[in-house]
């Protein structure tokens, strides 16, 4: 690659990020439901539905990533007066940001040569996981941060300790132990697994802690205060003891949340596990790591095999990928870390040297790397779920649609984040039925006028049900669904359609023997 088409690559994706970071995609409930949810309810006294991992008996997700990576920006936006949707802009906007910088930054100086360096950024800039999953607000994107930051200081300990004694300084190596102990512990307290990065990388710590017996003791103690100032905040946010409390009485244990081990409790059930889905063991190696590389697969293994396969970068995610595939529940998004590590680790060399007798090949590879990650960050970016987030802004930009008497009844959507329909705690009613859910209009509290219904995918009989139960209740019901779904199963005629928006895409309900099924674009739906 020339130093001209780089430079081309580089601005092109500045753009890039720019624009998917202020896309309106949405890809996972977590990305609103275990941030934003959580922090506009109780910093904002905004009408949110609280999910069960902070809820406050056993929270199993702490609250320190919140405050750390939310907290100002959130806090900045309400000085300024930023609308929910100018707010949700700013937050991708900061992580964004943070993970270009971090990313570059850690690729730039773990890797030997400028092409070495030039081939890893170009690789991870133009994957769709970098450019869309990392830019959502997922525990997963903070993790990626995490991780690669914690593989450069490793790396920087392996690298040093290659060195005579008299070309390092002793504070390198604290330094880097301090980053190692708190990045660890920070990324315990961000998602539990965090470790399953570094079970392999961990050899290397090891041969350092033989060589430089103080950097154990560093490392510890770092990782100590870490934790310990995680679980006096997460006491004080989850629980009802104060600092003051816990320096009057700091040996009575009951007053301590300690979120990590509530998550390996939790999650050490087969049943709870089940709620959330249970996957065969080979799902991450079979199906997440064809759909997050797709033609990056044969830049990553030519001829099976990969000469950087001794490099940190590589046993980290090889690591990650090896236990995470030990749990049964694996979710795509669970391997976004790997994403910029395994690009660092892309054989290319190899590859063009296995097709001297066929120079077309690579080519096609390269082509193909671009066609997949744009198609799939077109759907991923842009369409996927894309007009929830529309309609909410709708709804909270004409206050008659969400005023006292109205009930949104949402279907076939992803789980509204109710955030941002900005109404103060108490003047909206949050309900989630399923199928399983017998619904009557007398369950909703008689108090609140206004209501937010998430009937999920509920069936179309059951739902004209619901529909009719509300009815009897709210004078104004409108429902808010996926065009297609709503032209296949509803009586045009008893509904007014008041908004529409083209770009969504509902990939749960997709029938083949219907092409209208792949009508996209989500409308919203007077009940007449």
């Amino acid at each position: 690659m020339s130093f001209l088409s780089w430079r081309s690559v580089y601005f092109v994706s500045i753009g890039l990020r720019f624009v998917l970071a202020l896309s309106n995609s949405y890809i996972h409930p977590d990305e609103h439901f275990q941030s934003f949810e959580v922090l506009a309810g109780r910093m904002f006294s905004l009408s949110t539905r609280e999910p069960w991992e902070f809820g406050s008996l056993a929270p199993a997700r702490s609250a320190v990533p919140l405050l750390v990576v939310y907290y100002l920006p959130l806090t900045i936006a309400q000085w300024l007066g930023l609308l929910p949707l100018q707010t949700w802009y700013l937050v991708r906007l900061v992580f964004m940001a943070i993970s270009w910088m971090v990313t570059d930054w850690c690729l730039y100086k773990m890797l030997p040569t400028k092409q070495e360096r030039i081939k890893a950024i170009y690789f991870v800039l133009t994957s769709f996981v970098s450019l869309v999953y990392q830019l959502h607000t997922f525990s997963n994107s903070i993790e990626t941060v995490l991780v690669v930051l914690t593989v450069y200081f490793i790396n920087e300990l392996r690298f040093i300790r290659t060195l005579p004694e008299d070309q390092y300084k002793t504070s390198d190596i604290i330094n880097a132990s301090v980053a190692i102990g708190v990045l660890f512990a920070f990324g315990i307290f961000n998602r539990v697994t965090f470790p399953a990065f570094f079970v392999i990388p961990g050899f290397f710590l090891l041969q350092s802690s033989l060589k430089w017996m103080y950097l154990p003791i560093v490392t510890t103690c770092a990782f100590m205060t870490t934790a310990i100032c995680c679980v006096l905040v997460d006491s004080c946010w989850f629980g009802e003891t104060s600092i003051s409390a816990i320096l009057e009485h700091p040996w009575l244990w009951s007053q301590y949340v300690v979120t990590p081990y509530n998550n390996l409790v939790y999650n050490a059930s087969f049943e709870n596990l089940a709620q959330h889905g249970i996957h065969p063991f080979y799902t991450h190696i079979l199906v997440n790591v064809p759909q997050i590389l797709g033609p990056g697969l044969v830049l990553l293994l030519p001829r099976f095999r990969n000469s950087y396969w001794k490099t940190t970068p590589f046993l980290s995610a090889m690591s990650g990928l090896i236990f995470l595939s030990l749990v049964p529940h694996q979710e795509l998004r669970f391997l976004i870390p790997i994403v910029p590590l395994l690009c660092a680790c892309f054989d290319v060399a190899a590859l063009e040297s296995a097709c001297q007798k066929h120079p077309l090949f690579l080519s096609c590879v390269m082509n193909a790397w671009l066609i997949f990650n744009i198609l799939m960050g077109t759907m991923m970016g842009v369409l996927h779920q894309g007009g929830v987030v529309p309609a909410l802004d709708f709804l909270h930009e004409n206050p008659q649609y969400s005023s006292p008497g109205n009930a949104l009844i949402w279907w076939r959507t992803y789980s509204p984040p109710t955030w941002m329909l900005d109404q103060k705690m108490g003047n909206l009613q949050i309900v989630s039925v399923d199928e399983n859910t017998l619904f009557l209009s007398c369950d909703l509290d008689s108090r609140i006028g206004k209501a937010s219904i998430d009937a999920m995918g509920m069936e179309a009989g059951k739902l004209q049900e619901l529909i009719k139960s509300v009815s009897a209740r709210y004078p104004r019901v409108y429902l808010i669904t996926p065009i297609a779904s709503f032209s296949h199963k509803f009586n045009t005629s008893q509904f007014e359609e008041i908004w529409r928006y083209n770009s969504h895409v509902d990939l749960d309900h997709f029938d083949l023997s219907r092409l209208q099924s792949f009508q996209p674009g989500l409308a919203i739906y007077n009940l007449l």
